[in-house]
């Protein structure tokens, strides 16, 4: 039998059974999506039962909200009531630039305090933190401070501002109100004693740098480098010769007699020639007969020590220890046991600025 392609077509069609294809893709879908609802839930189910900890790992955390807090200002330093200073500082000062910069003080309890604006000049403070003495561009001269009755004292000196655009010192008594005060490098180079309380000025020997200053008619140090030696004098007494070219010296030790200096090793064949060794040697002021010699020991890696200051008591003297390289640790103030070199830490210093400390020797 001959048919053609579309009668068999038409045949198979009639064979198969009625279909609403519309429909049945209507139904399709609607499995599919409930499927997926249903595999949906069954994963929340699941999450919620495993306390949402797998779907915690699919949230990237909130980064944390830090807080800077604001830079504290410096009060302006009351009239009176004022707790020992532990140092003093002038921020972003570095010698000369400082003209004009104002001082401020840090107390042992934390507090920070402003001096007004006539005080720009040298900024000193008595060895137990409650004195302090600066130039006063008002009154020309050194004026003297009881931080906590606010009782002050004027020097019975007058001097113009340019005495201290140079390298100078203020050394003062323990008390405060017995200082020298030294200019080096202009053509004045003044230096005096001036006692305040007597109202009294006398004038030193130009060249003699002041080392220790007692109160009342107690010992003046006086110290002279020269060449590979140094010569100390205690008014009233001949000066005595010592070993080594230094400025670095303590002030007088509770005896009255005792100083302190820092050792130093001399080897020619290195640059500088003379080098601080990390020694303590104490000695006589007037008598230049005995020296003990020990070795700082306590400080840590990169530190050194740089300068001496006031004695603590009969055995220890402060030391500021000075990073050896530039960028490291700020400096700190030590104690150090003269007989057995052991040192103890006593505060750090700020690393901005021009720093004073109580009673140190500069």
């Amino acid at each position: 039998m001959n048919r053609t392609l579309r009668e068999d077509l038409h045949a198979l069609a009639e064979q198969a059974p009625t279909v609403d294809l519309a429909a049945q893709a209507v139904r399709g879908a609607r499995r599919r999506r409930a499927a997926r609802r249903a595999v949906v839930a069954a994963a929340v189910t699941c999450l919620v039962a495993l306390g949402g900890g797998a779907m915690l790992l699919q949230v990237r955390p909130t980064p944390p909200i830090v807080l800077v807090p604001p830079e504290t200002k410096a009060l302006p330093l009351p009239a009176k009531g004022v707790g020992p200073v532990e140092q003093a500082f002038r921020p972003g000062c570095v010698g000369s630039s400082c003209t004009g910069s104002p001082w401020q003080i840090v107390t042992r309890q934390g507090d920070t305090y402003q001096l007004g604006k006539e005080a720009t000049g040298p900024l000193e403070v008595t060895a137990d933190g409650r004195r302090i003495a600066y130039y006063s561009s008002k009154h020309r001269g050194i004026v003297v401070r009881d931080l906590a009755s606010g009782k002050t004292w004027q020097a019975p000196l007058k001097q113009p501002a340019k005495d201290f655009a140079v390298e100078y010192a203020l050394r003062l008594s323990p008390n405060g109100l017995r200082f020298v005060v030294s200019g080096l490098g202009d053509r004045r180079e003044p230096n005096k004693l001036v006692d305040v309380e007597r109202g009294t000025v006398t004038n030193l020997k130009r060249g003699w740098w002041p080392v220790s200053v007692s109160d009342g008619s107690g010992p003046v140090v006086l110290a002279k480098p020269y060449d590979m030696t140094s010569q100390v004098w205690v008014l009233g007494h001949n000066p005595i010769t010592i070993r080594d070219f230094t400025y670095y010296y303590s002030s007088l030790a509770p005896d009255g007699q005792t100083l302190a200096r820092l050792g130093q090793t001399v080897d020619r064949n290195r640059q500088p020639m003379v080098q601080r060794d990390g020694s303590l040697v104490t000695f006589s002021a007037m008598r230049a007969d005995r020296e003990n010699r020990t070795s700082i020991s306590g400080l840590p890696e990169g530190l050194h020590p740089s300068r001496l200051g006031s004695w603590l008591n009969a055995t220890e003297v402060t030391v500021l220890a000075v990073p050896e390289s530039p960028g490291g640790t700020g400096p700190v103030v030590y104690a150090v046991d003269v007989r057995t070199g052991k040192s103890r830490e006593l505060f750090a210093v700020r690393k901005d600025g021009l720093n004073v400390v109580p009673g140190l020797v500069r």
